[in-house]
């Protein structure tokens, strides 16, 4: 009878524990992330060119004791003064992609369709990656550029676990630069050079002594034409001769015009050839038919064919390798300075 006692005593006690654990277990704590001191950024110095869409990425080291994803917000950007930089927070009008580039569009109206402008700051941050990315919006008439010391800022990173701070990363952007390769200082934003130059050329020879032309004998200009109030933009290319004549860019008549930048309508006047385009060009960091190899820089290269000294036929190339940030009707004119290139066959 003492045992039967004893197993009822135990049965009770059990259905006890069993009633209380819905209100036991509901009162115990959620688990929390781990918020480790090993996540930080990898990269405390932010040098962005103005006038450009600039993405730094991959510069948090997350470390192995905290639990993913994280949470990033800038956070008190201002002067190296102290004083709040609002030009980094207020809002400006950009173009941003809703739909991928992919460098086969057919047209200015396809393109722009993938593109919508929005309001954004500046300066801002992936939420969840940490990338930081700077905006094309601003110009050195008001933000601070170098060599001044530009500005500081931090980063919360947080999780459910708590929240530490990456503090006093640096930004100190660099002077527009509105085409590359530039003549510009982007320190002192003024110019020490007149010209670039081509970044390919072969077997060109000389009309009046059949010698090779060589990079010193050919200079590039880019000029972007601020009378020309027409709507849209657009890119003309012009040769010009060692008199500062115009050379008939038809001469060059083995160039792809379809493929020779991802513009459309291509239009022949006065020697020169133009395009309707989107800027910039490239319009994203993407290898397309258009581009060199790293997808950073368009490429167009001039073609024609000779018959040389040897009888046999020669491809000659003047080829160009430029970038260009600033909306407008722009200009590329390459100039040979020693003597005009020999297009006529070697008899």
């Amino acid at each position: 009878m003492k045992v039967l006692y004893t197993y009822r005593q135990l049965l009770v006690f059990a259905m006890a524990i069993l009633c209380l654990y819905p209100s036991c277990t509901s009162n115990l704590p959620e688990d929390l992330d781990a918020l480790g001191d090993d996540v930080n950024y990898s990269q405390t110095l932010f040098e962005p060119t103005l006038g450009r869409n600039t993405e730094y990425q991959n510069p948090v080291v997350t470390g192995n004791s905290s639990t993913l994803p994280l949470t990033f917000k800038i956070v008190n950007p201002r002067t190296v003064t102290g004083q709040p930089a609002t030009e980094l927070t207020d809002k400006f009008a950009v173009k941003t992609w809703k739909s991928i580039y992919t460098g086969e569009e057919k047209s200015l109206e396809e393109i722009e369709k993938k593109r919508t402008t929005e309001y954004r700051p500046m300066l801002e941050i992936q939420e969840k990656s940490g990338n930081i990315f700077f905006w094309d919006s601003g110009n050195s008439g008001f933000v601070k550029t170098q060599p001044d010391s530009g500005y500081i800022f931090d980063v919360e990173i947080s999780n459910s676990g708590g929240r530490r701070f990456a503090r006093n990363l640096k930004l100190k952007p660099m002077k527009e630069r509105p085409y590359e390769p530039s003549i510009y200082s982007q320190i002192t934003g003024i110019a020490t050079n007149s010209s670039t130059y081509p970044y390919r050329l072969e077997n060109l020879e000389g009309e009046r002594t059949g010698n090779f032309i060589f990079f010193t004998d050919v200079k590039v200009f880019f000029h972007k034409n601020l009378d020309n109030k027409n709507p849209g933009s657009s890119l003309t290319f012009s040769m010009l001769d060692s008199l500062n004549k115009v050379i008939d860019i038809k001469k060059f008549d083995k160039t792809d015009w379809n493929n020779l930048v991802h513009g459309f309508n291509p239009t022949f006047k006065n020697g020169k050839v133009t395009y309707d385009v989107a800027y910039p060009i490239p319009l994203v960091n993407l290898r397309t038919r258009y581009t060199d190899i790293s997808g950073t820089s368009a490429v167009s290269n001039f073609v024609f064919d000779r018959k040389g000294r040897s009888g046999l036929v020669e491809r000659n190339i003047v080829g160009l390798q430029y970038s260009i940030y600033e909306p407008g009707h722009w200009e590329i004119q390459v100039r040979f300075t020693g003597e005009t290139p020999q297009f006529e066959d070697d008899k």
